[in-house]
């Protein structure tokens, strides 16, 4: 089940608070009973009094959305979904949250296959900015060990202008790569801080590999154990 909860949203208890947005935040039913709570509003959804973007809750947990409205997610949930999930509650708590982190692992090595890949794309980037450069240096070598050379002499016309055309045409590419991958790395990014969180409390985890949290084995912020 996917519920959007808001001022126009699918919640079985009406919002009018208009500090609460048209779609405030995403509650996803999770198959051990909890719901996956997720931020779509700029006016933030809180949880202990702590701003979340994504974090797991259970129907008896209080949430703020906005300046001041709170409400129970068991309130929010359609009358059906509220009698299929009143039964139900993690026996484990900590087990469960330990297998969500371990799903982290898969978001990091994305991460990081992403970030390689644009790295890449930066040298090749550069190498094309080079080329003309090499090409000119060739030229030159070839012209004074040629000397006077009347085939040399042919040829030097149409080589200056496949060259300023080969330092035309990578310019134009150069620019067009460079100027698009701060946007790239920088979404990049963004996107990163959003599913690397702690699976419990939702804080990001920083910019760490999966390894050195493994070895952590638990929250900085909520001290939740994942170990």
């Amino acid at each position: 089940m996917e519920l959007i909860v808001g001022r126009k949203g699918q919640q079985r208890t009406p919002i009018t608070d208009p500090s609460v947005s048209r779609e405030h935040c995403r509650l996803t039913s999770n198959p051990d009973g909890t719901f996956t709570l997720e931020n779509l509003s700029a006016n933030g959804t809180y949880v202990d009094g702590k701003s979340i973007i994504r974090t797991v809750v259970t129907a008896d947990t209080q949430i703020t959305l906005g300046t001041g409205y709170t409400v129970r997610v068991g309130d929010l949930l359609p009358a059906a979904s509220r009698t299929a999930e009143s039964g139900k509650q993690p026996e484990d708590t900590d087990a469960r949250y330990r297998e969500q982190f371990r799903r982290l692992k898969q978001v990091y090595d994305q991460y990081s296959n992403q970030k390689i890949a644009l790295q890449r794309e930066a040298t090749l980037k550069n190498f094309y900015r080079s080329l003309p450069s090499a090409v000119m240096t060739v030229l030159f070598a070839v012209s004074m060990l040629g000397g006077d050379s009347t085939l040399l002499a042919q040829i030097r016309p149409a080589a200056g202008v496949l060259t300023l055309l080969l330092i035309a045409l990578t310019t134009y590419q150069v620019y067009n790569g460079q100027k698009d991958l701060p946007a790239k790395m920088e979404a990049l990014n963004k996107q990163f801080m959003i599913d690397y969180v702690c699976p419990k409390c939702g804080n990001f985890l920083g910019f760490v590999p999966f390894e050195s949290l493994e070895n952590k084995k638990q929250c900085n912020f909520c001290k939740c154990k994942w170990v």
